[in-house]
């Protein structure tokens, strides 16, 4: 089966430091409801207090749900926006690196308390994407 894509112009671009203490899906998805984004792409530099991701069973169609209540930096991070039961919806995959160079990640899950974060969100123009279920993954996908 092929793949679906669909061609996306840059719109407006919001750059910013949360504030220490913030939840980090939270407060992106906070942003992007109150600037009315839809569609964008995501990227944020920083440091956790405690991070919370998962793995998704490709078997069992389940999220693993894991945390670290270590501090971490934030060694990657990239992430989108879409649109899943009429609000803004962040998908984004964290890799967080501990003070004696491990790493942990997976997908973002809310439960992630900021220590510093610098996000750039840069809005997608021209694309509608809305999240619906998909019977062959278990996802809601585009």
């Amino acid at each position: 089966m092929p793949g679906h894509y669909w061609e996306a112009s840059q719109g407006r671009a919001w750059v910013g430091r949360m504030a220490t203490g913030d939840d980090l899906v939270q407060e992106i998805e906070r942003l992007c409801t109150e600037m009315e984004i839809r569609a964008a792409w995501v990227t944020v530099v920083g440091a956790v207090r405690h991070a919370s991701f998962a793995y998704y069973d490709q078997e069992d169609h389940r999220y693993l749900e894991l945390e670290s209540n270590e501090h971490h930096e934030i060694s990657g991070f990239v992430g989108n926006i879409s649109i899943r039961d009429g609000l803004p919806f962040l998908h984004a995959h964290a890799t967080f690196c501990s003070q004696n160079g491990s790493a942990v990640g997976g997908h973002l899950l809310p439960g992630c308390e900021v220590f510093v974060g610098e996000v750039t969100i840069r809005e997608m123009k021209g694309v509608d994407l809305v999240r619906t279920p998909d019977e062959v993954t278990g996802l809601s996908l585009w």
